[in-house]
């Protein structure tokens, strides 16, 4: 189901409004906006975007039709250009969102690469036995969890979360939710491991 806009789907009415934008009409250029603001925040919903984030997407997409409103040849496809725009603006957003998120996961976690480096002798010790604590915790969270984890954190580029969804089989929607149950299980496990010194049970 596409988003709606506020108002009727009118092509004609948008070429007006763009020719009284470019004519210097403050009013019209607002009620453009308000016209298609739904349009852009439903688009912007879609990539599941923080409140924050989405003003961003909300300001950069208008931005950019102000500035280039005179090189719209037809101003009948304005739908289509905010749509495209929109879409590439908060999929941008997203994926910068994700690698922020993963930084950060790295840091709390000191989350390290599934596969062995082969540490040398005098490395550090510390840094060491976390990214093996890591390398258990990880082998004890359920193998749905595993992959998940792996891919968003692991793999670059990042898989989308279309991507994501086919590979696992599982809904789009659910990955959101899905990876805030597993970042718990692993920081549980990871918990419990360096509390107690001696790995993690299988249980």
């Amino acid at each position: 189901m596409k988003p709606r806009v506020s108002g009727e789907l009118d092509p004609e009415l948008d070429a007006r409004l763009v020719a009284r934008c470019l004519d210097g009409e403050s009013r019209a250029w607002d009620a453009l906006v308000f016209r298609h603001e739904r349009l852009v925040y439903a688009i912007g919903r879609a990539y599941r975007l923080a409140d924050e984030d989405m003003g961003d997407v909300f300001q950069d997409v208008f931005t950019a039709l102000f500035k280039g409103l005179h090189r719209l040849r037809d101003g009948r496809a304005l739908v289509r250009w905010l749509a495209s725009t929109t879409e590439r603006v908060a999929r941008t957003t997203a994926l910068r969102r994700r690698r922020e998120v993963a930084r950060e996961v790295r840091g709390d976690l000191t989350l390290a690469k599934l596969e062995d480096h082969g540490e040398a002798i005098g490395a550090d010790l510390e840094r060491v036995e976390r990214q093996h604590q890591v390398r258990l915790a990880m082998a004890g969270v359920p193998e749905r969890c595993k992959r998940l984890l792996a891919a968003l954190y692991y793999e670059d580029p990042i898989p989308s979360y279309n991507e994501l969804s086919v590979r696992l089989g599982v809904p789009v929607g659910s990955l959101g939710p899905t990876r805030a149950r597993c970042m718990d299980q692993l920081r549980s496990r990871l918990e419990h491991a360096i509390r107690d010194g001696d790995g993690i049970s299988g249980a």
